[in-house]
């Protein structure tokens, strides 16, 4: 027999209690109890309608996933151009992907306590996926890895596929690691506002990562 639904009020508290829960104490530490609790709501209610603890935790990473528009998503989602102009539209579609990155990185408002605690999970599970949200997770980010590496596969033909991810993920891994220490970044910088404008940012790790890739048209030929 199916339960019947759960209220959407209350499960959106027990998800966004269990997101406050996890990235503070990590799956092991935190508590069926203390979730439902800050959710106002009765324990029973997640093993009756989550079936238990891991089924939470995985509709808490899914409600991660759905609360904001991604715009890397969007680009994934477009048709590769072949032929003629695959290569100029590749090196406009890695531009796009860097800024979608960037844009959906620095969306995350961290003075909001619930946004400061999704990017800690988040942060926690690429570190040490667990293996029950394995699955989850590649299954967002396989579109986007498969959208750079499509890009970069058309500018760089002579790189293996080794390579071409050490590339992607190095692409990548600047801008994560940017947003993740963005609090030493501005005390280094001594601008608590920074980056006032983000483009500026973005210009700088496009061109930062167009010459990591050795391409021609990131060192333009100087005028006669």
């Amino acid at each position: 027999m199916t339960p019947p639904a759960l209220p959407q009020d209350t499960r959106t508290r027990l998800l966004e209690s269990a997101i406050l829960h996890f990235a503070a104490k990590g799956f092991d530490g935190a508590g069926i109890r203390e979730i439902a609790k800050g959710a106002n709501a009765n324990s029973a209610l997640v093993a009756y309608h989550f079936c238990g603890k891991e089924g939470l935790y995985l509709e808490a990473l899914k409600y991660i996933f759905t609360r904001k528009a991604c715009h890397v998503a969007r680009l994934a989602s477009l048709p590769r151009v072949e032929g003629p102009g695959a290569r100029e539209a590749a090196l406009q579609g890695l531009k796009e992907h860097i800024r979608a990155f960037m844009e959906d990185l620095m969306a995350a408002d961290r003075s909001d306590p619930l946004e400061e605690a999704a990017m800690a999970l988040m942060a926690r599970e690429m570190q040490a996926p667990r293996p029950a949200s394995s699955a989850l997770l590649m299954e967002q980010i396989r579109p986007h890895v498969e959208h750079l590496m499509h890009c970069l596969q058309v500018l760089r033909p002579d790189l293996s596929t080794d390579e071409l991810l050490n590339m992607g993920l190095s692409i990548q891994g600047q801008m994560l690691y940017f947003r993740n220490s963005l609090g030493i970044v501005r005390l280094i910088r001594g601008n608590p506002n920074y980056p006032e404008d983000l483009s500026v940012l973005i210009q700088h790790f496009t061109d930062f990562s167009l010459r990591g890739l050795g391409l021609p048209e990131a060192f333009p030929q100087p005028r006669n």
